[in-house]
């Protein structure tokens, strides 16, 4: 028997690898440390894996079992495992994670959820499971607990903030739960959707730092992290890459911060020290501002790719968004990474509330422009923003008519990445496959895939398509789709995936 049980799914339309659950191994590690014995589960969230699930927390009947929720697809298979919970055994559901921080009432009014943690999971998982373990569902203790939601004679309760963890030192994943070594790639399968080549035949991926300071009215960080940043000191992250080598033999390491160099002593001081290639997040603004020595020396210290968040080719746009950088420096950003040798991913999006066909168009011409100017770069095509709860451009997409889901189930349906998704009703709907386009006429691989000839006929559509700025009668998609669902339900799921 195991006191808690916390686990995430993940969506099986999710194309992209399976990053770690660094979310629910830092709160193992401190309920751990507080006495609580913890088992971990990561999976695909197929039907079978749910029922064993459930079935294990019969088994183990648990203090609670806490669940990790992102807003989007993967509610689906987390909704689905709470409610067989609720309806088969006694433990308690709590949700933490992104969606209930931004939405805790909402999702306090399914049935199948009992709490809801709002933040930083790590010190109020640990006080609700003393409170619980002791007292039971004891609505004075639980009023104490900072950062919880809950239900009491029916009406929802929110208690207070929970104050930020600001010694990130103090916190460690829980590694002994889990099989890091299924969260260490080749270079071969680590995203290469960007065409990336990292060194090594082993990568690992590691978050050194938490929020951001910056104000971007699209990012979760506004609700979430409030603009506040933390991280854990240099040596800490030093330490820790040090150890993923002796132990594991990485050859390279990814930092997945949301701004890296946010602290930019602190981020020059790790990289002079883990003696091994690496890649991470940055502003352009920081790479045009800090200019040509910065540069020289991320490159000096085995720097291989920067991923830049450039979000739209509209100065206009830009200034909506509050991204508080400008299209020069975007474009001075990819030029002095190709002078060094570092290879710029440079992410936009589309379908902002406001956004013109012209804004569109521009966004689609510095794309082409940035690729012109390093044929290195890669150039992500550009995602459908879709607007997320608490963001300042949240309340613009209502403004212009956008209606938000009233359910989880309905944020089921919300993604960046679903071409079937609903788009608001302010967004021109010939962008709904900008993205797919775009990303069909980059691909280069296509004797690598399976049917590959059909599939370099699509890719020359996909380019003349994107050359003429043409999106509508989309029939090429359509029969592309077509195929893409028959495989699907013959199982051929590896192949369609290679495909799409």
């Amino acid at each position: 028997m195991v006191d808690i049980i916390l686990a995430k799914f993940e969506s099986e339309l999710a194309q992209h690898r399976i990053a770690p659950p660094l979310g629910i191994l830092y709160v193992a590690d401190a309920l751990q440390k507080a006495g609580f014995s913890v088992r971990l589960i990561h999976d695909e969230g197929t039907r079978a894996n749910i029922e064993q699930f459930v079935n294990s927390v019969g088994k183990e009947q648990p203090i609670y079992v806490g669940l990790s929720t992102m807003t989007g697809p993967s509610l689906m298979p987390t909704m689905e495992a709470s409610m067989q919970i609720k309806r088969d055994h006694s433990s308690y559901v709590v949700w933490g994670g992104l969606h209930p921080t931004m939405l805790p009432k909402q999702t306090l009014e399914d049935d199948f959820v009992d709490f809801v943690v709002i933040g930083e999971g790590e010190r109020t998982a640990v006080e609700l499971a003393t409170v619980l373990r002791k007292y039971g569902f004891d609505s004075h203790k639980l009023h104490g607990i900072a950062g919880l939601g809950f239900k009491s004679d029916k009406q929802i309760v929110i208690t207070e903030p929970r104050d930020f963890i600001r010694n990130l030192d103090e916190i460690h994943p829980a590694w002994d739960l889990i099989d890091i070594r299924k969260y260490i790639y080749s270079n071969e399968y680590f995203f290469s959707y960007f065409g990336s080549h990292l060194p090594g035949d082993k990568i690992a991926t590691i978050i050194t730092s938490r929020g951001c300071p910056w104000r971007c009215a699209f990012c979760y960080n506004q609700p979430v992290n409030k603009q506040t940043f933390r991280a854990q000191s240099a040596g800490r992250v030093i330490r820790d890459v040090q150890e993923l080598k002796a132990q594991h033999n990485i050859g390279s390491v990814v930092f997945e911060d949301d701004h890296f160099f946010t602290d930019r002593q602190r981020g020059l001081e790790i990289v002079r020290n883990i003696g091994i290639p690496w890649a991470t997040t940055i502003r352009a603004n920081y790479i045009a501002q800090w200019g040509e020595p910065f540069v020289k020396e991320l490159s000096e210290r085995a720097c291989q790719e920067l991923w830049i968040g450039a979000e739209s080719g509209s100065q206009r746009m830009l200034d909506l968004m509050r991204k508080d950088i400008t299209v020069d420096q975007i474009r001075r950003a990819v030029q002095l990474c190709s002078a060094y040798g570092i290879r710029a991913i440079v992410g936009f999006m589309i379908g902002i509330p406001g956004e013109t066909w012209e804004d569109v168009r521009q966004t689609m011409d510095l794309m082409d422009e940035l690729e012109e100017v390093s044929k290195d770069a890669v150039v992500n095509s550009p995602a459908v923003y879709h607007p997320f709860p608490g963001t300042p451009l949240f309340d613009v997409a209502v403004e212009h008519g956008f209606d938000p889901p009233t359910s989880t189930e309905g944020w089921c349906r919300v993604s960046m990445w679903d071409y079937k998704a609903d788009l608001p009703p302010y967004v021109d709907e010939k962008i709904r496959l900008v993205a797919y386009y775009k990303r069909l006429a980059s691909r280069r691989d296509w004797d690598n895939v399976s049917f590959s000839f059909p599939a370099k006929i699509l890719g020359r559509l996909a380019r003349l398509r994107w050359k003429k700025r043409f999106f509508d009668l989309p029939v090429d998609y359509g029969a592309a789709a077509l195929g893409w669902e028959m495989m699907q339900k013959l199982g051929l799921k590896r192949i369609a995936r290679s495909l799409w």
